[in-house]
Formats: structure tokens, sequence, C-alpha cells
């Protein structure tokens, strides 16, 4: 896992304010990291921590719409996760921004925290900047993630999408 400041691509985990920043740069357009992040059958080929596969059962991209989606190691070695977003906001090729949850296999909120999750897209001379800010209620909301590994899974996802970039 990488960390350092925000002027580069990295993980910040910032106990103060509860947030996992992460940041990186794409060779790539923004239309096209907005299109890995917002169509199903993409997204489905680099979310989630490498060795493991995600199946999108529901993805509206829209305010109030509904993002679900299921990962799963491939070995079988772990019990798939679920996750259930909902978008609040969706500017096309700049940002989006939902409420992450956990879900049961009803696909209803398993009582863990919900965090904001921020998206933005900005074009660079390099290609596409991506950052992505997740808000922890508290400290401990935010110790769980950590000690789950969230922001390695998050920094092994986006190397993906950096690899489904590179070959789409």
């Amino acid at each position: 896992m990488r960390s350092q400041d925000m002027s580069g691509d990295g993980i910040v985990i910032d106990r103060s304010r509860n947030t996992v920043h992460i940041s990186r740069t794409y060779a790539a357009t923004v239309d096209r990291a907005w299109w890995a992040w917002t169509d199903a059958e993409a997204i489905a080929k680099w979310w989630g921590p490498r060795g493991w596969a995600a199946t999108v059962y529901e993805m509206d991209v829209r305010p109030g719409g509904r993002w679900r989606f299921e990962i799963a190691p491939v070995d079988g070695s772990a019990a798939p996760v679920r996750g259930l977003a909902t978008y609040k906001v969706v500017v096309v090729e700049a940002e989006l921004a939902y409420d992450d949850t956990f879900a049961d296999e009803a696909w209803q909120p398993d009582g863990t925290a919900s965090f904001p999750t921020e998206v933005s897209f900005t074009s660079t001379e390099a290609g596409c900047r991506v950052e992505v800010a997740a808000r922890f209620p508290d400290g401990e909301a935010l110790r769980q993630a950590v000690e789950l590994q969230m922001a390695q899974g998050y920094a092994e996802a986006l190397d993906r999408l950096d690899n489904l970039l590179e070959t789409t």
C-alpha cells in the first residue's frame, strides 16, 4: 500500500477526520474512467481486490439510484461480501457521491456503519486523475476498515482498473 501526500497518487488514512483518501492518475480520458466506474459490465471487471470477482446485481447511476454488488474470492477462501450504495450526487464525467454500506443476504444494510464516498474525475496532462474519499462516522469504524484492509483492497481494485483502461 502506498501512502503519500495528496499531490500525487497514493493512499492517505486521516485518523483526525476518519477518512481514507485514495488518488490515482490514469493514462486515459475522463470519459473512459467515468465509463469504467458507471457501467455494470465494466466495473465487474475490476471492482474488488486482486483475486476477487465482482458481480453487479443493480447499477442505477442517478441521484437516489442504487448499486448492489457482491465480491467474493475466486478461490472460495472467504464468504462473499455484499455492498449496497445509494447515489447522492451524479455529475457526469466529474463526480460521484454515494453512501456505501455492507448488506446481508436479503440486500438489507447489515447494521454496520454506512460511509459516504466521493469520487472525482479530473482531466490532467497525463490523462485522468481519480480521487476517492471514504468518510467513516467515527474512529472505531475507520479502525475496522483499516483492519479489514479496505484501503489496500481499494488500491488493488484501482490497479485492476488501470489494467482494464489499458486493454479495452
